[in-house]
């Protein structure tokens, strides 16, 4: 009866050691890793940043894995906070599958919204058929070509009269951030004696104050046919005042070639 008791306490003690090591175990292999960021602050970067540079900012480790940076990524890069500012989602998981996640700000020092490019002048003949949102391409200094993203939210022109015809285009980049330009569409006579000029931007961002060479922009594989006059009409365009802005190239007075200017705040 004796050997009996001792037995089973012997197995009790056993018993309840197996159960204090499993438990150690347990805690042990559920211990998360910790992400440690070499920035206390905002991390500042340029817009072209990749993953891999933004990943330089950060280690991991773990209890029993130890050094485990290699197994970081970035998981998610949020919607702007404010314009430039973001914030992005680090995690690490380590051989147990214990994932850990921090969240930091980034801020893009040299980041400006998306700016559209024109391929045309926007100036059609009447009478013609014409398409001008294939002539609309967007660029953004993180995503690179968004043209994909470009909608025509408003489109009123008709080449069936000539007149002036509003264009509204918006494009949204991955961060959220929107711009909408709204610019006319010109339906003109036709004259086949006046060619149309060719400029090599048919859109110009400028700042407010700044100074344009109108003239500079006009391609030179442009030739003007003799006798005509090419002159330059800028009576539109407010440069001390923020806003979007036609200037017109007239040959013998008719419109035969027109540039988009948006003027913009001047960054501080």
């Amino acid at each position: 009866m004796r050997k009996l008791r001792i037995s089973i306490c012997i197995l009790t003690v056993v018993s309840i050691v197996a159960a204090v090591l499993l438990w150690f175990r347990s805690v042990k292999m559920n211990v998360k890793p910790v992400i440690t960021c070499s920035v206390k602050g905002d991390i500042e970067v340029p817009s072209s940043v990749t993953d891999a540079q933004l990943l330089k900012y950060v280690t991991a480790s773990d209890s029993k894995d130890g050094d485990i940076t290699d197994r970081i990524i970035v998981e998610r890069k949020n919607y702007f906070i404010s314009k430039g500012l973001t914030s992005i989602n680090y995690a690490v998981c380590d051989s147990d599958n214990n994932v850990s996640k921090i969240e930091k700000h980034v801020r893009f020092t040299d980041y400006r919204s998306p700016r559209f490019t024109l391929k045309s002048d926007f100036i059609a003949y009447v009478r013609t058929t014409v398409d001008f949102s294939n002539y609309v391409t967007a660029q953004d200094v993180y995503d690179g070509d968004i043209t994909d993203r470009v909608k025509i939210i408003s489109n009123t022109y008709s080449v069936a009269y000539t007149g002036e015809y509003d264009v509204n285009c918006k494009v949204t980049n991955s961060f959220g951030d929107t711009s909408e330009i709204t610019f006319m569409a010109i339906v003109v006579d036709d004259d086949p004696d006046v060619k149309k000029v060719k400029l090599n931007d048919y859109i110009i961002y400028t700042t407010v104050g700044s100074e344009t060479d109108f003239y500079a922009n006009i391609s030179e594989s442009y030739q003007l046919d003799r006798n005509r006059t090419l002159t330059i009409d800028d009576s539109e365009l407010k440069a001390d005042t923020p806003g979007v802005y036609s200037v017109y190239y007239l040959v013998d007075g008719l419109i035969r070639g027109r540039v988009v200017v948006v003027v913009e705040e001047a960054e501080v």
